[in-house]
């Protein structure tokens, strides 16, 4: 059943104009990638949830407000939720791209030891820029 006002992948040939999805990228970063999600928004969906909700809400107390410091406070919020902990560069670089070997079907799964550190270090970026995402918007929120 195709969703009205929604286009239809099958038959909409301007999606595949729009869309251009690089098979090899895809392949030469597929683990670090699937790390990736893992850290930021698997094993830290509530951080997660918690920090967007919160931006939400400052958000819609300041849609049609004009304090200048809460918006910006908004702004440095949602930098934060959407910063990526590594560049595109460094996702397609052999070297660094070779570190991850597998994807995991469970946050214990064992994996190589490059892999699970800096596995660590996005994860502890993660996890302070969640936190400090949700202050400053609750911070946004009281004002």
């Amino acid at each position: 059943m195709q969703a009205e006002g929604l286009p239809n992948p099958f038959t909409d040939n301007s999606i595949g104009a729009a869309v251009k999805f690089d098979v090899d990228k895809s392949g030469a970063r597929y683990y670090v990638v699937s790390s990736l999600f893992d850290v930021m928004v698997t094993y830290r969906l509530d951080d997660l949830r918690a920090a967007v909700r919160a931006v939400q809400l400052a958000e819609e107390k300041h849609a049609d407000s004009d304090n200048a410091e809460a918006k910006a406070l908004i702004a440095e919020a949602r930098k934060l939720i959407e910063a990526m902990p590594i560049t595109e560069e460094q996702s397609l670089d052999p070297a660094f791209a070779g570190a991850f070997t597998k994807v995991r079907k469970e946050q214990g799964d064992e994996i190589g030891q490059r892999q699970a550190e800096l596995e660590q270090q996005w994860d502890a970026m993660v996890v302070a820029n969640y936190a400090k995402a949700r202050e400053l918007a609750e911070k946004a929120a009281g004002m």
